[in-house]
């Protein structure tokens, strides 16, 4: 992981993208068969998935003939049970309509099909093409509580001092300075007490697995 870090922060890559990376490489691990990609965008992510998948790609805008055309606010263009995984990275925030969304992926994900997502929470605004909202991990419970999941999980990606951090990214011009005071962020949200975290939490954002 350290090195990871060092390598990942010298290419300029924000805290958030490094964490989010982390917890991807761990999730994705359990993906198999006919993975449906949502919102997929540039599949700044796709190097972390595993070789076994049969990976479909689906973008509002695709960039390339590859990527099959998905409006995530309509009716996902599907049929039932019809995919092993669906991952859905950094979008949730520009859904106007999340409930339904969220239906849609359970109706196309096969029993023992697996949702994986990433929802940022203390982050810039990013209209890309819409920047609706930001869900607490309680905001996010209720959201995925609509449909019977055999399983769901949602999990923080740093704490406050790692949230700071990021935010300045900016500012921080040298990749040396960044290693630096990313490193003393990591190591400082280490300390914060457990208690402390349960009552007043400020991730930079949530990793959501969930089980059909």
């Amino acid at each position: 992981m350290f090195y990871r870090f060092i390598q990942k922060i010298l290419k300029r890559k924000t805290l958030f993208r490094f964490l989010t990376e982390e917890s991807l490489l761990k999730e994705f691990s359990f993906l198999k068969g006919d993975v449906l990609d949502l919102a997929s965008g540039a599949s700044s992510y796709e190097n972390l998935l595993p070789s076994r998948i049969n990976l479909i790609k689906t973008d509002l805008n695709p960039k390339d003939t590859s990527t099959k055309v998905v409006d995530c606010d309509k009716p996902l263009p599907f049929e039932d049970n019809s995919y092993d995984g669906v991952i859905f990275i950094n979008a949730l925030y520009t859904l106007k309509d999340r409930e339904s969304f969220i239906k849609e992926v359970f109706r196309v994900l096969k029993p023992g099909g697996i949702f994986i997502s990433i929802s940022p929470f203390i982050a810039n605004e990013m209209p890309e093409p819409h920047d609706y909202c930001r869900l607490t991990k309680e905001g996010i419970d209720v959201l995925m509580s609509e449909n019977n999941w055999s399983s769901a999980r949602v999990t923080r990606i740093g704490e406050r001092f790692s949230s700071s951090a990021n935010i300045l990214h900016p500012i921080f011009l040298f990749s040396p300075v960044r290693v630096f005071f990313y490193g003393i962020a990591l190591i400082l949200d280490s300390l914060i007490p457990k208690n402390v975290i349960s009552r007043h939490p400020t991730p930079l954002g949530y990793t959501i697995v969930s089980v059909k």
